[in-house]
């Protein structure tokens, strides 16, 4: 795993592809969800600017909103520390316009916060 995050929700971002000329990374995202006797795992490939990638963790250190977001918008990270919550969601389109999304919002402690931030942060930048 290239990054994991184990809690509040399980969320693993894998780099498939790298592009130079629009400095971005292609990420296979797989969310799991297992509680309450429900289950939900989404995955999905999209591409993240470099830019917002760098923002996103910045953000998080200057404990602010700090939102990752794929370049088509399908897909959303929402950490707030101010509210304490992280949210995410993914929708995903065919040809036909028929849309499959889910979501999920989770508590978050300072604790959970600090790990997501090295998660992000300790990732290796070519850029």
């Amino acid at each position: 795993m290239d990054i994991e995050i184990s809690n509040p929700v399980k969320i693993t971002l894998d780099v498939v592809e790298l592009d130079e000329h629009v400095p971005s990374l292609k990420f296979s995202i797989t969310v799991r969800v297992k509680k309450f006797g429900y289950s939900s795992e989404v995955n999905t490939q999209l591409w993240i600017e470099c830019q917002s990638f760098d923002c996103f963790i910045d953000s998080i250190r200057r404990s602010e909103t700090a939102v990752l977001e794929d370049m088509n918008n399908f897909f959303e990270l929402r950490v707030d520390p101010v509210q304490g919550w992280l949210k995410w969601s993914c929708t995903k389109e065919d040809l036909e316009g028929n849309i499959a999304s889910a979501q999920g919002k989770e508590k978050l402690t300072d604790q959970s916060i600090g790990v997501l931030y090295e998660a992000f942060n300790s990732y290796p930048k070519w850029w």
